[in-house]
């Protein structure tokens, strides 16, 4: 059963771990080495933060990814998606669930969650798609993958598009 929870220092490690693997790291875009230490920081930030829900994503009660929401915005009702998966197979759902949860449970009153995505993340893409993002546009050169530019795609799924009236 996937579920989220709240992000706290226990997931620490495992986020930590995550953040090495090289297709993780570089699709997070990461600037700095990460470390055990930055991970938990970052945690504690986040948590204090009314501006961020950090999740994790739970699968039978096993850590498997986060889902942060940031850069929430009460006025134009929108807020930023986050998501990184360690394990195959649970992103797509994960989405959804965090989706339900953004637009159904947590904040009725959202309208719109955003995201920004490399142009050459393809699985990434087409799960985002898949749920019922569609891509608002390019933003030229805004990604620095493996030392070079690249593209990203600015994406974005509406309230009205996940939950009947």
């Amino acid at each position: 059963m996937l579920r989220l929870a709240p992000l706290g220092p226990a997931h620490a490690a495992q986020m930590n771990a995550w953040m090495h693997v090289a297709e993780i790291a570089e699709n997070l875009g990461l600037r700095s080495e990460p470390s055990l230490a930055r991970t938990l920081e970052w945690i504690a930030r986040a948590t204090e933060d009314d501006s961020i829900l950090p999740f994790a994503i739970l699968s039978d009660e096993v850590h498997v990814g986060n889902v942060v929401f940031d850069r929430i915005d009460a006025y134009l009702s929108s807020a930023r998606l986050s998501i990184y998966v360690g394990v195959a197979g649970v992103g797509q759902p994960a989405l959804r669930l965090a989706l339900d949860w953004a637009f159904s449970q947590r904040v009725p009153s959202l309208n719109k969650v955003w995201l920004t995505v490399h142009v050459e993340n393809a699985r990434a893409i087409a799960a985002y798609t898949k749920v019922g993002f569609r891509v608002e546009g390019t933003l030229r050169d805004e990604f620095v993958l493996r030392g070079r530019r690249t593209d990203a795609l600015m994406m974005s799924v509406l309230r009205r598009d996940m939950v009947s009236e």
